[in-house]
């Protein structure tokens, strides 16, 4: 069985972390997960036995060399998969060490491979047309949001798109921040019936962070409103 990993840095040395509670029948199946953090886990008779990682580095086409990490203070903190060359032209502070792949393997206490190149190059497309059609998606809503708020129907399917990306809720804040004081006179009991309707996810980030379009949607907020 497999599943998505997240590498981190713990206590001052690697550590790993389950995302999510799916397993899956083979690392195939992991890499198309949106969770999947550049890793996966595999396990026999309920134990970990090998971490599958990404081929390439995060940041230029090179190979995986190892890990840049902190040091322990932070126990969320994620490790950045890197090649040799990428980790060099990191600015050197004493909160960051680098762990080749060999020492990774001794420090999460199961031994590291590295996933083949076809397998990551497909990952990477995939994540890339994900990013692609989230951000159609976002646009769609967001343009469409001064004509059609008023309507029920395109509400829900607003709140069920906002529900699967974050993009969306930023579109919703961009388009609601845009309407002229009038049209939020106007609109405003659709509004406020979206942002009733939004996940608690999304409707805490517009609070803390799209101040004008929480007042808007009949949200709190911290700062000013319409």
């Amino acid at each position: 069985m497999f599943s998505a990993a997240l590498i981190t840095d713990r206590n001052g040395s690697l550590d790993w972390t389950v995302v999510g509670c799916a397993r899956f029948g083979s690392a195939e199946h992991v890499w198309r997960e949106p969770a999947t953090d550049g890793a996966v886990l595999r396990w026999e008779d309920g134990s970990p036995v090998e971490l599958i990682v990404e081929a390439y580095c995060c940041r230029c086409p090179a190979g995986t060399d190892g890990f840049l990490v902190g040091t322990g203070f932070d126990d969320d903190l994620a490790a950045m998969r890197l090649c040799a060359g990428c980790a060099l032209s990191v600015p050197s502070t004493e909160m960051l060490r680098w762990v080749d792949l060999d020492q990774a393997a001794a420090e999460l206490g199961v031994p590291v491979r590295l996933a083949s190149g076809a397998m990551t190059d497909q990952v990477r497309g995939d994540r890339l047309m994900r990013t692609v059609l989230d951000d159609l998606e976002a646009t769609l809503v967001g343009s469409n949001l001064r004509e059609r708020v008023a309507d029920p129907q395109w509400r829900e399917q607003a709140v069920r798109a906002a529900a699967g990306n974050p993009r969306v809720v930023v579109g919703i804040a961009d388009a609601v921040a845009d309407l002229g004081d009038g049209e939020v006179l106007d609109l405003y009991p659709a509004l406020a019936e979206l942002g009733r309707q939004l996940p608690r996810a999304a409707a805490r980030w517009l609070e803390s962070s799209g101040h004008v379009a929480a007042a808007r949607l009949g949200l709190p907020c911290l700062g000013a409103g319409a």
